[in-house]
């Protein structure tokens, strides 16, 4: 399913038609005040309003099942999930989230969204909420709540685009948070998980990974994705992959304070050995280029010692079993929760 340049630049001109005309609506007439309130209801009262207005409408929606739908394969993604649960919010945050930064002109729109910048923290606990609700079992059940988290996050991107687009916004960049945008952060939290968990010596099964990313694929789609730009193999995942990082991996401010206040809100947080470490850690993660365009100086005393760290915990991993790590992971997530969405 391969897909050409040419494709790739139509999509940057593209964002969510029907989000982006909704939250267009609230703002022209007297919703915008009801739409922040709706961000912050939790899912069931949301479901229980039904579609007593546009915007609960919208967020109760579900797109039609695609063709592809296979529910065994969703189960086996989401319980690929729980079981490495807590490395894969870890990876998220040392991983993902810096692969992201170094997209360019897709990291400006992050850049510019204030929230991003000033409450690092939030905007990190808001992106792991997002991730342990559509991933957790269950949820993107019949009954289960992941629609509704899918379609807020449309909406809150939709009002990212309103607001950037207004803004210090280029128009030879596309639109903020585009399609193709958009297809690089599922496989920053799918395809880039699963090279994370690999290169930190988990044995993963083919079916494994693949689940997983069928999970995510699924996902996209829901967050209506051009499925063009939902892989629906590993191999697939990692041609696109590759396609979006020869297109727009590069040097830019945006990506070096990015990688900046992530790291300085780490050590903030973080206890003394760690937050010392964060750096070389996420140095470790992304591998030697990407650290370069992200602007993070090698330390080699440093960095080879974390190499030697990394190496015996690579050992373990290959005999993975830690039954606790779902419960583990969300004991952790709801005392960050605590923390950062008061």
């Amino acid at each position: 399913m391969a897909v050409s340049e040419s494709f790739l630049d139509e999509q940057r001109s593209v964002g969510d038609v029907a989000a982006d005309k909704l939250v267009a609506d609230c703002f022209s007439g007297d919703q915008r005040n009801l739409l922040y309130q709706i961000f912050a209801q939790e899912d069931s009262f949301i479901q229980e309003q039904g579609s007593v207005n546009n915007l609960y409408a919208f967020l109760n929606t579900r797109r039609p099942e695609p063709s592809w739908y296979q529910h065994s394969r969703t189960k086996n993604g989401q319980a690929f999930f729980k079981k490495y649960a807590l490395d894969v919010m870890t990876l998220l945050g040392a991983l993902s989230l810096p692969y992201c930064y170094a997209a360019s002109p897709g990291n400006k729109a992050l850049y510019q969204t204030e929230k991003m910048r000033k409450a690092t923290g939030k905007r990190l606990v808001e992106t792991a909420d997002f991730i342990i609700k559509v991933l957790s079992p269950g949820s993107l059940d019949a009954q289960g709540h992941g629609y509704i988290q899918i379609n807020k996050i449309r909406l809150i991107h939709a009002v990212a685009r309103y607001y950037v687009s207004k803004g210090e916004w280029n128009k030879t960049w596309g639109v903020p948070i585009n399609q193709e945008d958009m297809a690089g952060t599922n496989l920053a939290f799918s395809y880039i998980i699963l090279v994370g968990l690999i290169r930190t010596g988990f044995k993963l099964s083919i079916d494994e990974q693949e689940d997983f990313l069928y999970a995510w694929r699924y996902i996209g789609y829901h967050m209506h994705i051009n499925e063009a730009l939902l892989p629906d193999s590993k191999a697939a995942a990692e041609i696109l992959e590759r396609k979006i990082r020869l297109r727009h991996f590069k040097s830019s401010e945006e990506g070096r304070k990015l990688t900046e206040e992530l790291i300085n809100h780490y050590k903030s947080y973080f206890p003394a050995v760690p937050a010392f470490f964060v750096d070389a850690q996420i140095r470790y993660l992304v591998g030697p280029e990407i650290s370069a365009l992200l602007g993070m100086k090698r330390e080699p005393i440093k960095d080879e010692f974390l190499k030697t760290m990394n190496g015996a915990k690579e050992m373990m991993n290959q005999f993975y079993n830690n039954e606790n790590a779902y419960k583990t992971m969300l004991a952790n997530h709801e005392k960050l929760k605590q923390q950062f969405m008061k």
